[in-house]
Formats: C-alpha cells, sequence, structure tokens
C-alpha cells in the first residue's frame, strides 16, 4: 500500500489568516480589480466576494471571466509580504503535530507559491513539508477545482485515495472527497459532516485522530 500524503490547506489551518492577514489581501484584491478592470472600489469589493463564493477564490472567478488578465500580477499586488508577515499569527501546536504525523506532509493553497514558502518558513514549519504547493504550481487551478488536487497529487506522485485532506472549507473536503481522498475539517467552527472523516478543532486533536486512523 502507498504511503499516507497529508495536504495541509494553509489560510486558517496552519494560521490564524482572520488575525488581520485576509482584511490586508482582500483590501489589495479589490484595489487591483477596480484598477485593472475599471470598476468603482465598491463595484470591485462586490465583484470580490461574489467571485470567491461562486467559485471559491476570486482568482478562480478571474482566471475564468477574464482570461486574458495577469494573474501573476493580480497575485503578486494582493500579497504584499512584508505586510502580510507582520500580521502572522500561526496555529497552536502546529510544529509538533504536523510534525509528528505518519506519512509524507504538503501544503495546498490557493495562494500564489511565494506566499506559501514565505509563510511556511516564517512559521517555522518548513522542515515538516516535502512539497510546498500553491495555486501557480497547479496552472493557476484553485480549490475546489479538481484540477488543484489533481495536481498536487501529480507533482506528489500519490492516488488521491492515498491522501488526506486538511482544510478549513467544506466545500474544498466535499471536492476532496468526491476524488476518493479522506477529509479532516479543521479549524474551531469544525463539525461531523459527511465530507469529513475528522472534525479537529485544534491540532491536538487532529494528532489524536491520526494516531488511530494512519497505522504505523
Amino acid at each position: 500500500m502507498s504511503q499516507t500524503v497529508w495536504l495541509f490547506d494553509l489560510d486558517n489551518t496552519l494560521h490564524r489568516a482572520e488575525a488581520g492577514i485576509f482584511q490586508l489581501i482582500n483590501r489589495r484584491m479589490t484595489e487591483w480589480l477596480a484598477a485593472n478592470l475599471c470598476l468603482s472600489a465598491s463595484e470591485a469589493d462586490r465583484l470580490r466576494r461574489q467571485w470567491w463564493h461562486e467559485h471559491g477564490a476570486t482568482l478562480a472567478g478571474l482566471r475564468l471571466h477574464h482570461p486574458q488578465a495577469d494573474l501573476a500580477d493580480f497575485l503578486r499586488f494582493a500579497h504584499p509580504m512584508d505586510g502580510i508577515l507582520a500580521r502572522l499569527c500561526g496555529e497552536t501546536g502546529a510544529a509538533e503535530a504536523v510534525g509528528g504525523l505518519r506519512g509524507r506532509k504538503a501544503v495546498l493553497s490557493n495562494a500564489p507559491s511565494f506566499y506559501v514558502r514565505e509563510l511556511v518558513s516564517a512559521l517555522g514549519l518548513s522542515e515538516c513539508f516535502v512539497s510546498l504547493l500553491g495555486t501557480d504550481d497547479c496552472a493557476y487551478a484553485c480549490k475546489p477545482d479538481p484540477d488543484a488536487y489533481m495536481a498536487a497529487c501529480a507533482a506528489l506522485d500519490a492516488p488521491p485515495e492515498c491522501c488526506i485532506m486538511v482544510d478549513d472549507s467544506a466545500a474544498n473536503l466535499a471536492a476532496a472527497k468526491r476524488l476518493g481522498m479522506r477529509t479532516v475539517w479543521f479549524g474551531a467552527h469544525a463539525h461531523q459532516l459527511p465530507v469529513a472523516d475528522c472534525a479537529a478543532r485544534d491540532m491536538a486533536e487532529l494528532a489524536a485522530w491520526a494516531a488511530e486512523a494512519v497505522p504505523a
């Protein structure tokens, strides 16, 4: 049997993006949309929210509805790393819990790869992971698009049925489950759902479930 591969979301899973990072990114996304699509600030904010709700990521909506858009420029502008790192708040117990999991571990994020690498490094988690995948590593596919998960599986040479997706989004977990992955709904709001094999409110609960679910 192939080795278990853990796929970790980044924002609101390995760190608390709602502590200020999301607000900064959302503001910058709105500014870019307004400037580049010739929209008012209110129209750009409405569109950003709409695409996030409809597609799981503002980037996914931009890619679909404006295929000529410079996606790399959008991501660079939306993720000012100095401001982001100043707001970084890691998830308590992440290094011990993630480091102790049996199997290979990777990050799969809808954020750009430079953001993933810098945050994982700043969190002191680089040694825990064999791969750090951003949306640009997945041809700009974003969860819950199946192409994002399959790109990760290809990069890691792992079939979906050997993977465990850990994410704070039920929609992302539902997509992973349809591909045959096991799933962990992570965060204070997590509770038992058909799309989740485990609901872990913190890293200690994740580690406890993993000790039973992944054999030595």
